[in-house]
C-alpha cells in the first residue's frame, strides 16, 4: 500500500510528486495533441480513406478511455497502487502513438488509437489520486492547478510543435 500521508512539501507548499505529475501530463499532452491535426491528413493522404473515419476513430477512442477510466480508479484504490497503475497508463499510451504512425489501415489506426485513450483513461484517476494525496488539504488546489497547467500548456505546444515539423 502507498503512504497515504502527504510528502513533505517544497517551499512552494507543493511536493516534488506534483511537479512531476504536472511534468508527466505536459509531455503527455504535447505528444497526444500533437495526433489530433494531423490524423485526418494520415488517414485521407496517407492510408487513403475519407478523413470522416477520424470521427468514428475519436468516438470509439474516447468512449473506450471514459469507461477504463472509472474501472482504474476503483481498482488503484482497492489495490493501493496508484503510482503504478498511472505509469501503466502514461506508459500505455506512450507506447501505442507510434502504431499509429505505421498503420497501412484504418482498422490499424484505430487499434492504436484506442490503446493511446485507453492508456489516458487507465492513468487519469489514479493520478488524481496521487496529485490529492501529495498535497495537505491547504494547497490541494494548487496541485491541481499545477497539474492543469501541465496538461493545457501541453495541449498547446503539442499542435505548434506538430507544425513546426511539419513545415
Amino acid at each position: 500500500m502507498e503512504n497515504s500521508r502527504p510528502k513533505k512539501p517544497l517551499p512552494s507548499g507543493l511536493t516534488k510528486n506534483t511537479y512531476l505529475l504536472a511534468i508527466a501530463s505536459f509531455f503527455a499532452d504535447i505528444s497526444t495533441e500533437m495526433l489530433y491535426p494531423v490524423l485526418p491528413i494520415f488517414l485521407s493522404q496517407i492510408v487513403k480513406n475519407p478523413a470522416g473515419y477520424v470521427g468514428i476513430i475519436e468516438g470509439i477512442a474516447t468512449g473506450a478511455a471514459y469507461v477504463i477510466q472509472g474501472f482504474s480508479g476503483w481498482f488503484s484504490d482497492l489495490i493501493g497502487q496508484r503510482k503504478l497503475i498511472a505509469l501503466f497508463g502514461y506508459a500505455l499510451s506512450a507506447i501505442t502513438k507510434p502504431f499509429i504512425g505505421v498503420a497501412a489501415s484504418w482498422p490499424q489506426v484505430l487499434a492504436g488509437r484506442t490503446f493511446e485513450r485507453l492508456g489516458a483513461g487507465i492513468r487519469s484517476a489514479p493520478r488524481d489520486g496521487l496529485i490529492a494525496q501529495s498535497a495537505d488539504e491547504k494547497n490541494r488546489g494548487k496541485a491541481f492547478g499545477l497539474e492543469g497547467i501541465g496538461d493545457n500548456l501541453g495541449a498547446v505546444i503539442g499542435p505548434l510543435f506538430a507544425a513546426f515539423l511539419i513545415y
